[in-house]
């Protein structure tokens, strides 16, 4: 998966980039007054996304560039995001099926699974954040203007 970023600060091979979340804003009546999309405002109600990305090609702030992630790896993440939970739900709920008759309990397993999935993911994504990069700069497309030493 490719798009446009522009970098906003680097740190030795590493730089932060920020990109604007287009797919899941086009079309969307909501995102002609600028304030964005559905999407948008469960997420912070920004169109701007930033991570952390490889910085092999040299980039500095302010320069536009194009970044890569592998198409499997954000995959696999929207498998872990949005199908896992239910899953587990599922499964939670079918334990609580075996040990009581009462749907209170069975919708109470269920819950519970789908929270602590969420809770597990969020310990992931920070141990993961940590140690593995999916973003890759593979190109400078616009170089700013950077003051002469």
């Amino acid at each position: 998966m490719k798009t446009e970023a522009v970098v906003i600060s680097t740190d030795g091979r590493f730089a932060v980039v920020e990109t604007e979340r287009t797919s899941a804003c086009e079309g969307c009546h909501k995102s002609e007054d600028g304030k964005g999309c559905s999407v948008c405002s469960l997420m912070g109600g920004d169109r701007k996304l930033s991570a952390r990305a490889k910085n092999a090609v040299g980039a500095q702030a302010g320069d536009r560039v194009m970044i890569e992630s592998q198409t499997g790896r954000m995959l696999y993440y929207a498998v872990l995001v949005f199908l896992l939970p239910v899953v587990i739900s599922l499964l939670c709920y079918a334990g609580a099926s075996l040990l009581t008759a009462q749907m209170a309990w069975k919708l109470m397993g269920a819950a519970m699974g789908f929270c602590l999935t969420f809770a597990g993911l969020f310990l992931y994504s920070r141990a993961v954040q940590k140690k593995r990069c999916d973003i890759e700069i593979i190109e400078i497309i616009e170089i700013t203007k950077r003051s002469q030493k």
